[in-house]
């Protein structure tokens, strides 16, 4: 099955201990979403093509799905949903998508946001930093 990650589990590191299996398809974009951080990350629809939220693209099996669900405290911090993603090649996959449920009007910790940062800069998403990870930020800090 496709996995679509926002957040931490784009850091190949950490999919590598949470899921042995993983392997990772590529980078795409989800559109008419925004991350925000409710001191975890999650993507929120905003219906506007314009808003955009570049994601990592894994193939899971189902013992990788079953560690990701009690990572993401499945079904009670996070519910699962389909979405599609446009690929950087230009093709569309669809995949499976956590999105939180239970909101927390608090900002990331500092290593929780460099470790995304991080991902961003090591999958060549480095100017996206500046356009959605510091918002997304910025947002958070204002709502505590």
């Amino acid at each position: 099955m496709k996995y679509i990650a926002y957040g931490s589990n784009m850091v190949q590191d950490q999919m590598a201990v949470r899921c042995p299996n993983a392997r990772m398809i590529g980078i795409g974009y989800i559109s008419g979403f925004r991350l925000e951080f409710y001191l975890h990350a999650t993507v929120e629809g905003t219906g506007s093509p314009e808003d955009t939220v570049p994601v990592a693209v894994w193939e899971i099996d189902a013992r990788d799905e079953t560690n990701l669900d009690i990572y993401e405290g499945y079904p009670e911090y996070y519910e699962k949903d389909c979405q599609q993603v446009r690929m950087e090649d230009g093709s569309v996959e669809e995949g499976m998508i956590y999105l939180m449920r239970r909101i927390r009007h608090l900002p990331p910790q500092e290593q929780y946001y460099q470790g995304i940062a991080d991902a961003y800069r090591n999958l060549g998403l480095d100017t996206l930093i500046e356009t959605v990870l510091e918002p997304a930020l910025e947002r958070a800090l204002k709502r505590r």
